[in-house]
């Protein structure tokens, strides 16, 4: 009776013959490489259920795991026919389960992938990272990490124990042999500084003297032309200055940029590792002649977790050959986290008791990371690290051969706070004379 009220028929004897038609079904039995396949799929599925999904189309092409057995992260020598890093792909990863938050970033980066069945129930994205060396390889760690806050120029706020500083020291296995003409340059700057350090020095603001203290003058004009009380009136003008010899109170924080981009060459001429391991030596020769109190760090990063510190020479260090041997071992790598590596230089500087406290800077490129340091983030950040810099009493200039410097070092270092060097050959004697014209 329901079937009749909804339409259909009642029984199997009331279908008309032609209003049924036949269903063919065919059997085929899956090969043992694709039953496989489709059972690792389905028990990924779990996994990969709650992966984030990414719209892009990418090429691949699938490998044969059978053919080829090598370790994992093994790389095959391949050099004489490898023009780019996006030609090289088949690497056997090893299998890693913890998510780096990035795998996404770096799959959609690859012009191809190469997708393969090993049998395992692996994560449910592709992750790798071949930035940071086994503990093995790595450079050995300097006392504990510490922890540094981060500028959130979105809720314009500090956030506090956000990076993670390690200091780290290179074990050179060879001394630092410079060349000769690299020699002569630092002899060269050697001398000029030692003039600089035995040549008197002007005092202003003083009742009597040799010259007139033009600065001086123009506010003391300005204070006559107010209205000044009688007792101010009756001292005499502080408007002199004159030449007097005393000891200096100087301490100077080099801190250099280690990252993977100084690995390039500017204008065709050297690599800007290069350069900045020579200005490091010019400058350690020329300051170790005058006696002012100096220490040299690198620093580079790999996220905020990692914010490496490289270790050249500390304030109560000899220029040794030691220390020159570290700074002839830098090398290139991983990114640049500028805002951590000011913060950490400023805590170095404040403990210093010198009267005058000089933060340089040498860098070739904006602050960059692989997180959202990345653009705007990062150049806020080290804005306000600057300013941190500032208000605790340091002097920080930056030294910068990028070709685009102009388009935002004045944002960072405001307009009289940066220099750009265009020949990166001039780089160690432009370093000497900003240390002059700031310490003069």
């Amino acid at each position: 009776m329901q079937a009749a009220l909804r339409g259909l028929p009642a029984s199997a004897d009331d279908i008309a013959a032609d209003a049924v038609a036949p269903v063919w079904v065919w059997l085929e039995a899956l090969p043992p490489r694709a039953a496989g396949a489709a059972g690792e799929g389905h028990e990924r599925d779990g996994g990969a259920a709650n992966a984030p999904r990414s719209d892009v189309r990418r090429r691949t092409r699938r490998l044969d795991p059978q053919k080829d057995k090598r370790a994992p992260l093994l790389l095959p020598s391949k050099t004489e026919q490898l023009m780019t890093w996006a030609e090289h792909v088949p690497v056997d990863r090893a299998t890693d389960d913890e998510d780096d938050g990035n795998a996404v970033r770096a799959a959609d980066d690859m012009a191809q992938l190469a997708i393969t069945r090993d049998g395992k129930a692996g994560a449910a994205r592709v992750k790798f990272d071949l930035d940071l060396p086994s503990a093995s390889a790595d450079d050995v760690p300097i006392g504990e990490a510490e922890s540094l806050p981060e500028w959130d120029w979105k809720r314009q706020a500090l956030q506090p124990d956000r990076c993670r500083v390690i200091t780290l020291m290179a074990q050179p296995a060879q001394v630092f042999v410079p060349a000769a003409p690299l020699r002569a340059t630092a002899r060269r700057v050697r001398r000029r500084l030692e003039v600089l350090r035995a040549a008197p020095r002007w005092q202003r603001h003083c009742a009597d003297g040799e010259a007139i203290d033009l600065d001086a003058w123009v506010r003391h004009a300005a204070d006559e032309a107010g209205e000044r009380s009688p007792a101010a009136s009756a001292r005499d003008p502080l408007v002199f200055a004159r030449r007097t010899r005393g000891e200096r109170s100087l301490a100077t924080l080099l801190l250099a940029d280690l990252s993977l981009s100084t690995d390039a060459h500017v204008n065709n001429d050297a690599r800007v590792i290069d350069v900045i391991r020579d200005a490091l030596y010019v400058f350690g020769e020329a300051l170790e002649a005058t006696g002012d109190a100096f220490e040299m760090l690198g620093f580079s990063s790999v996220r905020r977790q990692h914010v490496r510190m490289q270790h050249l020479k500390a304030f109560d260090e000899p220029w040794s050959r030691a220390a020159q041997a570290r700074v002839g071992a830098i090398k290139p790598g991983y990114y640049t986290r500028m805002g951590a590596a000011l913060r950490h230089a400023t805590k170095r500087l404040e403990l210093r008791p010198e009267r005058q406290r000089l933060l340089l800077i040498l860098t070739d490129g904006k602050p960059n990371d692989l997180d959202v340091y990345e653009g705007r983030w990062g150049l806020e950040d080290t804005r306000h690290a600057v300013h941190e810099a500032r208000e605790a009493g340091l002097l920080p200039f930056c030294l910068s051969i990028d070709e685009e410097a102009h388009e935002y070092l004045p944002h960072l270092f405001g307009r009289g706070g940066w220099a750009q060097v265009r020949a990166p050959a001039e780089l160690p004697a432009r370093l000497a004379a900003v240390y002059a014209r700031l310490t003069r």
